[in-house]
């Protein structure tokens, strides 16, 4: 789950106190929302996410990156080998001058909102009984955000674009390594997972990642595995347990959203993939002019999942489907 930075708090501190002073100062004896109200709708917040964000929380807890909200795209940078070293006795001679070149690439960095309202006489009612309110306009805005970072850390959007980049996910990065499963894997033999592990995670090592990798599954793929004996030997070890065994891996995460059948290993450094946190979910409250308008808010969030490769296209991302 995303964490705010300094920078963030202030921000949303800002908006609430904002509200709460233009509706002391437009409509008179009319209060903002109290303290309580505002620790009522962060509640439970983090729970909505950690329910639905498998992959994506799984990715920003480990390379997250606070960035500011203002730029609607993040560049990188990629070098070329920088040509052949001089080694000497004396360091003074530097050798050959050097020959990097760069290439700059971007990842669009959309907002996801949802907005939810509270009509005035349930917030009057609400505060004459000391704004013990009901959540549920706030819990299914909040999901729906969940479930669009999930999307689109795994999908991307087509209909993200910033002057030419689109912004793509695990599932569908143009540059990710591929292949395709042999088998149904919730019906597959133990011997039949192992291989199709170390055929994922050789495609990392074809591209020079040889580094432990993090494993996403299908949920009920996963649950197949971790309950499915690996072979018909009495007390034999789960199919889980031993494809756990299988060097290069350094962690199996099951995720609703990722299709059945299908094996993402990606390496978690930041030279392969950053989740860009512009801001994590927060809740924000709209003007509202006078004593009848409704309570309206916006669940807010600002992040995409960067995925990097170097200046020869390797990719630290396999994915067998």
């Amino acid at each position: 789950m995303l964490q705010f930075n300094q920078e963030q708090m202030d921000y949303v501190r800002n908006e609430r106190a904002q509200f709460n002073s233009s509706q002391k100062t437009i409509l008179g004896n009319a209060s903002g929302l109290p303290t309580d109200f505002w620790k009522m709708i962060d509640t439970d917040v983090g729970l909505i996410q950690r329910d639905v964000l498998a992959v994506f929380n799984d990715l920003a807890s480990a390379v997250s990156r606070p960035v500011p909200i203002g730029p609607i795209s993040h560049e990188f940078i990629v070098a070329s080998d920088s040509g052949q070293t001089h080694i000497s006795l004396d360091g003074i001679s530097d050798g050959a001058e050097d020959r990097t070149a760069y290439a700059h690439f971007s990842t669009p960095l959309p907002i996801v909102t949802r907005p939810f309202v509270y009509g005035w006489r349930l917030a009057e009612n609400a505060r004459a009984k000391g704004f013990s309110i009901d959540m549920a306009p706030r819990d299914s805005a909040m999901r729906g955000i969940a479930e669009d970072l999930e999307d689109l850390a795994l999908n991307g959007s087509a209909k993200i674009v910033v002057g030419g980049s689109q912004l793509y996910g695990l599932r569908n990065d143009p540059l990710r390594n591929t292949r395709s499963t042999g088998v149904t894997l919730n019906v597959a033999t133990g011997a039949q997972w192992v291989t199709e592990i170390v055929a994922t995670l050789a495609l990392l090592h074809a591209d020079n990642f040889r580094t432990p990798a993090t494993i996403y599954l299908n949920w009920n793929d996963w649950f197949y595995a971790s309950n499915t004996d690996f072979s018909t030997t009495k007390g034999d070890k789960t199919i889980l347990q031993r494809v756990m065994e299988i060097a290069g891996i350094a962690s199996i995460v099951p995720a609703s959203n990722v299709p059945a059948n299908e094996i993402i290993a990606i390496v978690k450094r930041t030279d392969v993939v950053q989740v860009l946190n512009a801001m994590p979910s927060t809740i924000i409250p709209k003007f509202r002019a006078n004593t009848h308008d409704d309570y309206k808010f916006v669940g807010m969030a600002a992040a995409a999942v960067q995925l990097r490769h170097d200046y020869s296209n390797q990719m630290g991302l396999a994915h067998s489907s």
